[in-house]
């Protein structure tokens, strides 16, 4: 068996899917002398890497699949019987898939138009952690942030009421406050609200950090 094989035959074991650190780990159970030079891995990733639109397919950093791997199809299928081996794969590629689809109905960063996806993060309003399958891969549960705001959000320091406007969390120091140029009350014009009240009433009452 080839290395090429060995790979295939991985995800062919985990419904089509694999990472770095499931590749690394479990290469030899089919190639046994994968791990015999110094350089291993960096051989791995080369076998991998020459094979990408041919045998695999990049779905996200250090996430790969087979070639013929339909992502709407794995997530439709929502798939529940999560083993701890392959859990994590199904959490990035779901995340990942979130972010392609946020992307295709909001691309741009709401504070200040910038729309290079490099520069975006796709925020979750009610966290992934606290919500079901369906709220996790609901494009209206995320807006497309930079990542300072993204953490902002993230931890509560910043929400928004319905009319768009930005709320502040007394939480935040002024300092910071200033120096982001957080300016309560003001209306974020290009914030996408609609469908996405029932998230933000969540991010309000749960997440925002109150006073005191």
């Amino acid at each position: 068996m080839t290395k090429v094989q060995a790979i295939k035959k991985l995800m062919e074991d985990n419904e089509g899917l694999a990472s770095w650190s499931l590749i690394y780990q479990d290469i030899d159970k089919y190639y046994p002398k994968a791990k015999d030079s110094k350089e291993w891995k960096a051989g791995i990733r080369w076998v991998l890497y020459r094979d990408i639109d041919k045998t695999f397919k990049k779905l996200d950093d250090g996430l790969f699949s087979l070639i013929n791997f339909e992502e709407e199809k794995y997530i439709a299928a929502e798939l529940l019987s999560q083993t701890e081996k392959i859990a994590e794969i199904k959490t990035r590629i779901g995340q990942s898939f979130f972010r392609k689809s946020l992307l295709k109905e909001t691309s741009t960063y709401p504070f200040t138009g910038v729309s290079n996806p490099k520069l975006l993060i796709a925020s979750h309003i009610k966290p992934w952690s606290k919500s079901d399958n369906i709220e996790r891969l609901d494009i209206k549960n995320g807006f497309m942030f930079t990542p300072t705001y993204d953490l902002l959000f993230d931890k509560g320091y910043i929400s928004f009421k319905d009319d768009k406007s930005l709320i502040v969390s007394e939480a935040l120091d002024k300092h910071t406050i200033n120096s982001l140029n957080l300016i309560k009350n003001s209306i974020v014009k290009l914030l996408p609200i609609n469908g996405r009240e029932f998230y933000l009433e969540y991010h309000r009452d749960i997440v925002f950090k109150k006073a005191g």
